[in-house]
């Protein structure tokens, strides 16, 4: 039997999950009393209708700007770099991230680049293995059809020519 639960219910309950204060959606789940996987559907629809998407500005930054923010919030005091990170919405984990991206670069799976040499080489080295199966098949095709000539020969004897 599946509940009926409205468009103010649903929002409520992305909100939660996305909010200034977050929660787990597994303690969203279990507060509401809502399937885990119903949440996780709900966070798809109405995170973008709502202006709640989960995206970090720090995105958006360049590195020159990422660089000033984190030359700015090392000389504050704590307190001052609540405040900052209050009015910018960020955590002290987004400035972490920053400084690592900042010293050893964006994070992200890159594909190593190929060099077009060796692209050709698979290709020729694919396109001789699927020349050298065919070889071989053809190979043991011929050696059976002599197993088979010899074994009718064995049983029927010799072909006689007509001279």
């Amino acid at each position: 039997m599946s509940a009926q639960y409205g468009q103010e219910f649903k929002k409520n309950a992305v909100e939660k999950l996305l909010g200034p204060s977050p929660q787990s959606a597994l303690r969203v789940a279990e507060t509401l009393g809502v399937p885990i996987a119903t949440l996780y559907g709900w966070k798809k629809n109405y995170a973008n209708l709502s202006g709640m998407k989960n995206n970090k500005k720090t995105n958006r930054w360049s590195r020159e700007e990422k660089l000033n923010i984190l030359i700015k919030t090392s000389a504050m005091t704590e307190a001052e770099l609540g405040v900052f990170l209050r009015e910018n919405g960020l955590y002290s984990s987004d400035l972490q991230l920053l400084r690592e991206e900042i010293l050893i670069g964006p994070k992200g799976p890159k594909k190593p680049s190929v060099d077009p040499e060796l692209i050709k080489a698979r290709a020729d080295l694919h396109r001789k293995e699927k020349e050298l199966r065919r070889k071989d098949r053809t190979i043991a095709e011929m050696a059976a059809r002599v197993v088979l000539l010899k074994k009718s020969h064995e049983i029927w004897g010799e072909p006689e020519e007509d001279e």
